[in-house]
């Protein structure tokens, strides 16, 4: 405790006492407040007791109001919070606006009760949003499919929740019984479920141009169809997306690991499900890694006596470690493994570098944590990286528009040595193409292109260079190969 002579007070300007000032966007963070000043509206920046301050274009001149008393009023959304007179004391640039303050000369804010006001707006809005009936824009046709889809996924439940309560827990091979039921119900269940996806993809595809109905079948969908799918890890992690971004490295080792994970027989089932809906990226993982086995074996031939490769966007590296399992490489290869997630290298570097070290110098696993865009930008991590043999990606542009991917795969092609390669991924698009399961089901939005949009992401390439596109054994994926002439 302190004495009274140990109390300091302010001191130079801070002597003289000023009513504390709040951020009004961070007091109000909900509903953005704005005041409203001679039939104007501004944003709100700061508010206290005595007076608030908001910014404004600087093409608004205030030096004729300075002083004087002007009526104001605050308010949230449409409704009116506080109104009272007040004099324009200061004004300061911000930028390319400026910030007015303006102390009250009738009227005070009562903090408190400004902000117990904005909870109850916000409350109420979030109410009203989440009690809105949006049903009657959802198309009869997928209301059905959703129903049927829900229909199937109960009865998986039902099934296996009775083959399971008949087999006691001291059972021999229990483990084993319940494992191959759950995969015969599975495979009943995914050749109707495919079915599914194809019906979502044509309904889907007649709604895209009016946002409110694709807002409405979204909300359909996660309000109705994916508490069914929850109980299933692979599911449940694509759509809460724990690491904040959509296909983190977890979720491509559920695609890599094909264990039946969960606690209940329908837990297994809907985790296996997910697996078998998208199995395409194991088998897009496979391609990649035969895409290395064959370029290293090639550049042997051909007398080279290293090989650099830089995998973007790496995720776990899956593709890195199975190479490296081999008895012998071809010739020594580097690898740089590069992404913006630090769990994601951290694993990719741990579940290669065992194999690396195996290897006894055949390998080198480095790893750069860093964004593609600062990958493609930034000179001096470019120049620290050097050209490589191959350079892949595949998957950063299912998030790019078509510009975006032509630049990012321009960029890419520069990074190559002669005679190198670069690989991009993308999600192929076609009537059974994984649109709706993953952009209306979990949330999971992606760019869908065709063989010739593929093409199109190298149109600003050399034309010397050899383009390919492959499709995986799924057709769900397609890879675009671009080899730069010797």
């Amino acid at each position: 405790m302190k004495h009274y002579e140990e109390l300091t007070g302010g001191e130079g300007r801070r002597i003289f006492y000023r009513a504390e000032r709040f951020d009004a966007k961070t007091l109000m963070s909900s509903i953005s407040p704005v005041v409203d000043v001679q039939d104007k509206s501004f944003d709100l920046l700061d508010v206290s007791m005595s007076g608030i301050s908001f910014v404004s274009p600087q093409s608004t001149s205030w030096l004729d109001e300075l002083n004087k008393d002007v009526p104001l009023s605050l308010k949230l959304d449409s409704t009116e919070i506080f109104a009272g007179r007040g004099t324009i004391r200061r004004i300061e640039p911000l930028k390319s606006q400026q910030i007015v303050a303006l102390e009250f000369t009738k009227g005070y804010l009562d903090i408190k009760k400004i902000l117990r006001r904005h909870d109850e707006i916000s409350l109420q809005k979030s109410i009203q949003a989440g009690m809105q009936d949006t049903t009657e824009l959802v198309p009869g046709e997928y209301k059905q499919l959703i129903s049927d889809a829900i229909f199937l996924l109960r009865s998986a439940r039902t099934t296996l929740e009775e083959i399971e309560a008949e087999l006691s827990p001291d059972m021999p091979r229990r483990d084993e019984r319940i494992r191959d039921t759950v995969i015969d119900c599975e495979k009943i269940a995914f050749a109707r479920w495919k079915e599914f996806y194809k019906q979502g993809n044509k309904i889907v595809c007649e709604i895209r141009h009016d946002p409110k109905i694709v807002n409405a079948v979204k909300r359909y969908t996660e309000a109705t169809l994916m508490p069914e799918l929850m109980a299933g890890k692979l599911w449940n992690r694509s759509y809460t997306k724990p690491l904040g971004y959509p296909g983190d490295f977890q979720v491509m080792n559920y695609f890599y690991n094909i264990s039946l994970l969960g606690e209940t027989a329908y837990e297994k089932f809907c985790h296996k499900l997910g697996y078998s809906s998208g199995e395409v990226i194991s088998f897009r993982m496979t391609m990649v890694r035969q895409a290395i086995a064959r370029l290293t074996a090639l550049a042997a031939e051909r007398g080279k006596s290293s090989f650099d490769v830089a995998s973007l966007g790496c995720g776990p590296a899956q593709e890195v470690r199975n190479f490296l399992k081999a008895d012998v490489l071809p010739l020594p290869v580097s690898f740089t493994l590069i992404d913006q997630d630090h769990e994601a290298l951290t694993y990719a570097y741990e579940n290669s570098f065992p194999e690396v070290a195996r290897l006894n110098g055949q390998a080198k696993v480095n790893c750069l944590h860093t964004s593609f865009v600062q990958f493609l930008s930034a000179g001096k991590l470019v120049g620290k990286l050097g050209l490589q043999d191959l350079v892949y990606s595949v998957g950063l542009v299912d998030y790019l528009s078509a510009r975006q991917a032509n630049r990012f795969v321009t960029g890419l092609y520069g990074k190559l040595k002669p005679g190198g390669t670069i690989i991009v991924g993308n999600m192929r698009h076609s009537e059974d193409s994984l649109e709706w399961l993953l952009d209306y089901v979990t949330d999971w939005k992606l760019e869908y292109r065709t063989e010739d949009e593929m093409l199109a992401m190298a149109d600003k390439i050399e034309p010397e260079a050899k383009r390919e596109v492959l499709a995986d054994v799924t057709g769900h994926c397609h890879l675009l190969l671009v080899t730069k002439p010797e």
